[in-house]
């Protein structure tokens, strides 16, 4: 009986390390997206996707790679079907660049052209007391 239950478990184990397999993204610029810096944050919007095959939205960023995609390069953000923005609160510096995932339940990667941008390290304010020493 143990057997039979450790068997069961490694199979379930197995089933759930089997990555799941993506069509090869195919970029689509009606799904509006853009990405903005404002105040110090980044927001990010896009267009609702209206077919019934929307499994979620992924937003991936990449300091290094100019054409990023999920699932290679990660995600910042994963939405439902209700997602149409989101905000990165606190962007580290330097140059990103952004891109909406869109993937559906058939394993299609309906991507939006790649958005850059260029986010300069915050300002402390002018120096006080605190910020010197002996």
């Amino acid at each position: 009986m143990k057997r039979i239950v450790a068997i069961a478990c490694l199979a379930l184990l197995a089933g759930a390390l089997v990555a799941e397999s993506y069509k090869a993204p195919v970029v689509v610029k009606e799904i509006g997206f853009s990405a903005k810096l404002e105040g110090g944050k980044v927001l990010f919007a896009w267009k609702r996707y209206l077919r019934p095959d929307l499994k979620y939205y992924k937003l991936v960023k990449s300091k290094t790679n100019r054409d990023p995609v999920y699932p290679e390069d990660g995600y910042i953000f994963v939405g439902d079907v209700d997602a149409r923005g989101w905000v990165e609160e606190e962007p580290e510096a330097g140059v990103w660049y952004y891109r909406l995932c869109i993937i559906t339940d058939g394993g299609e990667r309906w991507v939006s052209p790649v958005v850059k941008l260029e986010i300069k390290a915050a300002s402390s304010g002018i120096p006080g007391s605190k910020d010197f020493g002996d």
